[in-house]
Parts: C-alpha cells; structure tokens; sequence
C-alpha cells in the first residue's frame, strides 16, 4: 500500500512569458510521501503545486492522479473578504461533501487549532485566516496535501500542533514549501530539489538536505572544471593551425566552438543558481551609551472585540548594548505592539518607556509598510530620487546593490506591486540594511525568504554588533541569533529565558505533558515490586476511561441535540476531549510500567 502511485507527471515544460520554469520535468508521489519541495524564490515551486491541483496548466508533458485520489491545497495567500463566522463558513465550506458528525469535527478542529468558532470572518488575522484553511482541507482528509509556506504567519504553538499532525496523523502524501528547517527536518522523509527548470530527487528527507546537495554542487563544479580543461586542450589545438585530414579537423574545430558556447551557458547557470545575497557588514565603532532602553512598571491592554488582550502587565527591563533577543508566543500576545512600544510609536496604558535619545533604530515590519507599491524598486530605496544609494556611507548605483539581493539589474524600475512575498522582503532588507542603526527590530522577517537568503541574514547578524530583536516562528533561525527569549504567555506575563529556543520549547511541551500527566494520574513514584498490580490498576482505568467515552458519544449522537440543548451539547464535547486525553495518558503510562516490569524480568 505503501508505494501505490498517486499521481505521475512526464516530461512537463511550463514557461512565464517565454521563459521557461519547468523543463521537461517528471516526477512521482506514493502513498506515505512527505516531501520537502525546496528552492530558490522564483524556480517554480508555487507553479508547480498549482500544476498539480490543475490551477494551471503545462504547455506539454503527461498528468496523471489516481482516480481515488483527492488533492487539498493550501495557498501562500489566502483572502476572506465576505461576511459570517469561522463555523458558519467551515459549514458552507463543507457540506457538500456529507462528511459524517461534521460539526463534531468542526468543533474539534477549532479547539485543537485554537480558532474561536463564532469570531466573525473578517477580523480574522493572517495567521487564523491560515488555520481556518488548514482545518478546512485536514477535515476533507485529502490523500494529496500540498502545503505552500503553511508556518508563514503560525505562531510557534500552531507550527508545533501541524508538525505533530503531518508526523503522526495525516494519512495520505503531502509536498510541503518552507524555509522553516526544522519543521522540515522532522516531518519529511523525501526532498524535491527545483534547480534551473528541473527536480532532483532525495529519498532521505530534508535532515540530510544539506550534505546531500552539497554533493550534487560539488559533482557539477568538477563536471564544468574538466570540460573547462578540455577546451584549454582543444584551444590550444586550434592555436597551432588545423593540418591533415581537413574533414575530421574541421568538425573538431566546430565542436570546439560548441563546446565553447555550451561551457559558457553552463558555468553562467551554474554561478546563478549558486550565488547569495550580499549584506554589507555594519560595524559599529561608537555604540554609545550601554543601557539603550528601559521599561519601568509598564502595562498595556488592547481589545480584540468585546475582549481586553493584556499584553504588559507591570513589566520591567533594561535592554542593554549588543543584547540579542528573540521574541516568541501565539499570534495575538502582543509581540508587535511590544516592538511599537520600544521604538514609542504607541504609549503605554501604565508606566514608562525610555528609549535614549543618541539611539537610532531600524525596523522591518511584517507587514513591509515601509514599501508603497505604486513606486519602483529605486523610488522606495532613493527617495530623493537620483541612481545612486548611500550603503554605510559611500555611494553605491542602485543596479549594482540590488544585484547584491538577486534582483536583475533591468528590473530596477518595475513597481514594487509586481514583487512576489520573498521579492518584497529581500527589498525590505535591502533598504533597512543599507544603513542599519544601533537598534535593529525584525518582526518576522523570515516569511516568504528561501533558505539561502535566511543563510546569508544570519551571517550578517553575526557579524553585526548593535542591539537586536527579532520576533519569528523559525526556531532553526532563532537558535543561531539570538541569545535570549521573551516568550509572551498572553496574559501579560513574559517569561525570559537563556535557553536556545528549539530547546526552550521542547522543555515548555515536556513541562505540560507533565502537568497533565501528573492532573490525571498523579505524581506518585511507581515502585518496580508494585508495578505488577498498578498495570492492573491502570488496564481497569483504561476499560473505565473507554467506557465513558462511549457513554457520551452515544448522547452526542443524538437527532438535533446541537439545536435542542446547545449547552450540553457543548459539555458533552468538553467532556469527551478531556476523558481521550485522560485516556492517551493512561495507556502511556500503561506502555511505560509494561516496559519496566519487561525490564525487571530480564
């Protein structure tokens, strides 16, 4: 079952304008594959998904899906603009389909996603607009997923509860874009490679990504070096006059200029798909005062509908020179307007904000409000106007830095409107970074970037000697920044941790399975002499806990409860979630004490 074919492409070209994306490219998924599709911005991993789910279709090639197969997709952009609430539209949505008990698992769904059922559609954020999709397509159970950037936007509690379903849960294949490593690292085990039109294959997963192209690279670099020898030889050939046997000399003549011409193209391509945005390193001589920042007894609430959201609640701290912070927790805990309160474009409620008046900032915002659309690429970087940008103090043409950040030179003046979500962020960084100020505050600037962009960002932040805070759900890039967490629990309390951040958050997950562990079945040390009778114990909790579930899912089931008698058919839920994690608990405890006494016999 494992290795049944769900969909085959052959030999598919697909092209923008007469330039060719896909060449001849062909490809398979079974059943049980969960791949990484990986790339630069721009080589067609997004075209790619869409060819798949038929939103687009390839000039030539062989498309074929499983005719039991059905395809969700999650775009990297996902609009609601029209009216109603999360379960009304997951209801519309979804109907159609007859799926059985489908409000029971609307229900569980939005609990397991965190999504407030009756909030109203258009006050959604961009992260619960993205959850609200995901529990749209995991509820129609596809047997093909195909996942665009899905992080993009989580907080770090939604991309753990994905990481785990994809591992653990999902049933079918899935092809995942995203720059999130370690997402990628735990939940793949095959690679998609997109390189200059084509897919190379790695039936190992993203965990060995990076040896494993590494090896590919290499193979072609020694692949151009030896025709690059070659021609020398023939070169030299030519050099000396073509002699006897005028026929065979000519052809080899003509295929010196082939070779010439091809080598030339080759190595062209080859350093293109190589090559890496350039950061001008910013070194600060004169990092002035050594406190740059205070928060005294500072509080600050907001609403989010008839709801007061604490972000602050009588915080205090210094920010001291050169710290590097990074800034965590779930969408909605504040993280933004903490960034707005630094930098003073809002007041507190309560307390005070000092920010010394010798220290400048430089601030990417998530949203990129620092870009208009309707100007070009030079008019948002010179404002002034003119062709020339100051990059830490000298003069520099406006072609050549952005070819530092991969935009073609001749591109200069196309409107911003035109840029893809990776185009706008490497714009963002190219303006910010230009000049970076002692103080630099990045709100998720990780979104939509490719890994090697994300590579060379983390390159220059180490070289940077300012301040910096960054607020991103990318762990992989948060453990080698930052050197200190602000985890925003949402309700007014930061917990400031040293840790690195994949292991502050493995702790924070090992933490609440104990708390649950030790609500439900106490915390009491189980003795190798009484495990024989706590096994039985504990089977009979399992039988009791089974029982009970039953119990209530038969209640559940009944004829129009959910119109009738509303509030117990919420109980009943509330009841039935709570008893399955009781039960989860038990028969892990169950399998841990049977393991033991399987021990104490040997």
């Amino acid at each position: 079952m494992s290795k049944e074919v769900l969909l085959s492409i052959q030999e598919c070209t697909f092209s923008y304008a007469k330039t060719p994306i896909l060449k001849n490219i062909s490809i398979a998924i079974h059943n049980l594959d969960k791949i990484a599709l990986v790339g630069k911005n721009g080589v067609g991993k997004s075209t790619l998904l869409q060819i798949i789910q038929s939103k687009k279709e390839p000039e030539s090639g062989d498309i074929w899906i499983n005719p039991k197969v059905n395809i969700g997709y999650l775009k990297q952009k996902n609009n609601l603009d029209i009216d109603g609430n999360v379960r009304s539209f997951l209801i519309k949505e979804l109907e159609p389909f007859e799926i059985i008990n489908l409000e029971v698992k609307i229900r569980d769904f939005c609990i397991q996603l965190k999504i407030d059922e009756n909030q109203d559609l258009k006050s959604l954020s961009g992260g619960s607009i993205r959850k609200l999709i995901l529990a749209k397509l995991l509820i129609l159970k596809p047997r093909i997923l195909l996942l665009d950037e899905p992080t993009n936007h989580l907080d770090i509690d939604s991309i753990l509860w994905l990481e785990n379903y994809l591992k653990n849960d999902f049933k079918g294949a899935f092809l995942v874009i995203s720059h999130d490593r370690i997402f990628l690292n735990n939940i793949t085990n095959k690679v998609f490679w997109m390189d200059r039109g084509g897919v190379k294959i790695s039936p190992r997963g993203f965990k060995n990504f990076d040896e494993w192209s590494q090896g590919l690279i290499e193979h072609e670099r020694r692949t151009i070096k030896n025709k690059s020898n070659l021609l020398k030889q023939e070169l030299e050939w030519l050099s000396k006059g073509v002699k006897a046997r005028r026929k065979r000399n000519e052809r080899r003549k003509d295929n010196v200029f082939l070779l010439k011409d091809e080598l030339k193209k080759e190595n062209s391509e080859f350093i293109k798909s190589i090559s890496k945005v350039k950061f001008e390193e910013k070194n600060f001589s004169e990092l002035g005062p050594n406190v740059i920042c205070q928060f005294s007894n500072v509080s600050k609430e907001y609403k989010i509908g008839n709801k007061d959201a604490v972000i602050l609640k009588d915080f205090n701290y210094k920010f001291h020179r050169s710290e590097r912070i990074g800034v965590i927790g779930t969408n909605g805990s504040g993280k933004t307007t903490f960034f707005k309160l630094l930098i003073q474009s809002i007041k507190p409620d309560i307390g005070v904000v000092k920010l010394r008046s010798l220290i400048e900032y430089s601030y990417f915002d998530q949203k990129g409000e620092q870009l208009d659309d309707k100007k070009s690429l030079k008019e948002n970087l010179i404002m002034s106007g003119g062709d020339y940008i100051e990059v830490n103090g000298t003069k520099k043409h406006i072609c050549g830095y952005l070819k530092n950040f991969l935009f073609d030179p001749s591109n200069v003046n196309d409107l911003v409107s035109t840029l893809s979500g990776g185009q706008r962020n490497r714009l963002l960084l190219a303006k910010i970074l230009a000049n970076p100020k002692q103080l630099l505050i990045l709100d998720e600037p990780t979104n939509d970037l490719d890994m090697e962009t994300l590579n060379t960002l983390v390159e220059f932040l180490d070289n940077y000697n300012g301040t910096v805070l960054i607020s991103s759900h990318d762990r992989s890039f948060l453990d080698k920044t930052v050197e200190k967490l602000f985890y925003f629990h949402g309700d007014g309390k930061i917990e400031i941790s040293l840790k690195k951040c994949s292991d502050f958050l493995k702790l924070k997950g090992e933490k609440k399975y104990l708390r649950a562990n030790n609500k439900n079945l106490g915390a009491k040390k189980i003795k190798p002499k009484n495990s024989e009778k706590i096994l039985n114990q504990m089977l009979k909790k399992i039988e009791k806990t089974e029982n009970e579930i039953s119990l209530y899912t038969q209640k559940l089931t009944k004829d129009n409860l959910y119109i009738d008698d509303n509030d117990e058919f919420q109980n009943l839920i509330s009841k039935i979630k709570e008893k399955q994690n009781i039960l989860l608990e038990l028969e892990k405890k169950w399998i841990e004490i049977e393991k033991r006494q399987v021990g104490e016999k040997k």
